[in-house]
């Protein structure tokens, strides 16, 4: 399963663009480090143009506890996963 979701998944959804190029997480050669980069670079740009920066965190650690699977499964077919593969 970890296999699966570590290969698999992230290809097919990079495969159908369904990931944007700013996704970090989750994608082959983008770690935190990466994302600490790209953030910074944004917000500095941002704040040299004397434009007003602001920054929101968001925990997801619990998120897949509370979504309904039938809502889940429903966005995955939209995909155009297999069942196998849901």
């Amino acid at each position: 399963m970890e296999q699966i979701l570590v290969e698999v998944m992230p290809k097919y959804m990079q495969d159908r663009e369904v990931l944007r190029d700013s996704q970090q997480g989750f994608t082959q050669g983008k770690l935190c480090l990466t994302n600490l980069v790209a953030f910074y670079d944004g917000a500095n740009a941002s704040m040299n143009k004397g434009t007003a920066t602001e920054v929101l965190y968001m925990d997801f650690w619990k998120a897949f506890d509370t979504v309904p699977h039938n809502i889940l499964t429903s966005e995955l077919e939209r995909y155009e996963y297999d069942r196998w593969t849901m």
